[in-house]
């Protein structure tokens, strides 16, 4: 059996103690195919952002395991966490976080050299390719546009060849062309490059890009469609009172 990318079993988060604590996810238990775009859905405080978290280890949990692979990460001591993000995990947030005085192609490689290794350059040319800024490498961040942005951050997501990429609301602060592009390419990513993501998203339109879409209410795991349409998507957060 193959393992998977992630996986979290019994995954509880609580904020706040005794009788005031709320519970963000109540035992959840969620597995995530390798080479697969997963999107993960729910009405707003679901726990949709908690889930993505934990599962990147940027949270703990309060009780239950979360694996990358086969190594439980739960249990590791903060450094060992953050390496291990920092070698296995790609991020894509909402902010661009784009250092303003490199240039686009010194972004996507900067945490490979933060870490000491040397960029693939074939890897990042195929990416760059995908992601199609060929033509706008040497431009800074203030020189290119929201949608540019996005993409570059995506891109440095992908050139350390992660595990997963993780991407919280991506398109959030993009116009729909923006986001159109941006969602292409983590579809491509998926179907040419066998990148696994999984991306917390509001909107039925983005989720509808993904192979399998997981909804959650109330810190739970509700549902989930498979090769989902936006109409569905839309149909099932209605249901949950999205």
């Amino acid at each position: 059996m193959t393992v998977p990318a992630a996986h979290a079993v019994g995954v509880t988060k609580l904020y706040g103690v005794g009788e005031a604590a709320v519970a963000a996810l109540d035992d959840v238990d969620v597995a995530l195919e390798r080479g697969r775009f997963t999107a993960i859905m729910g009405p707003s405080g679901s726990g949709k952002s908690t889930l993505l978290h934990v599962l990147a280890g940027l949270d703990r949990p309060t009780s239950g395991q979360v694996f990358l692979g086969d190594t439980e990460i739960t249990s590791l001591r903060d450094k060992r966490l953050t390496e291990l993000r920092r070698d296995r995990i790609g991020f894509i947030f909402q902010s661009f976080n784009l250092l303003p005085t490199m240039t686009a192609a010194e972004n996507i490689v900067l945490p490979l050299r933060i870490a000491g290794r040397r960029p693939d350059a074939d890897w990042v040319a195929s990416i760059v390719d995908t992601v199609g800024l060929g033509g706008r490498l040497e431009h800074r961040p203030s020189q290119l546009s929201g949608g540019q942005q996005q993409r570059v951050a995506a891109a440095r997501a992908l050139a350390s060849r992660p595990e997963i990429v993780f991407a919280d609301e991506p398109t959030g602060a993009l116009d729909s062309r923006s986001s159109t592009e941006l969602l292409r390419f983590l579809r491509t990513a998926v179907d040419e490059l066998a990148q696994t993501v999984v991306m917390v998203t509001h909107d039925p339109k983005a989720a509808a890009y993904a192979d399998r879409v997981l909804f959650l209410a109330d810190g739970r795991l509700a549902d989930e469609l498979h090769a989902p349409s936006a109409e569905d998507v839309l149909d099932h957060m209605k249901s949950l009172g999205a």
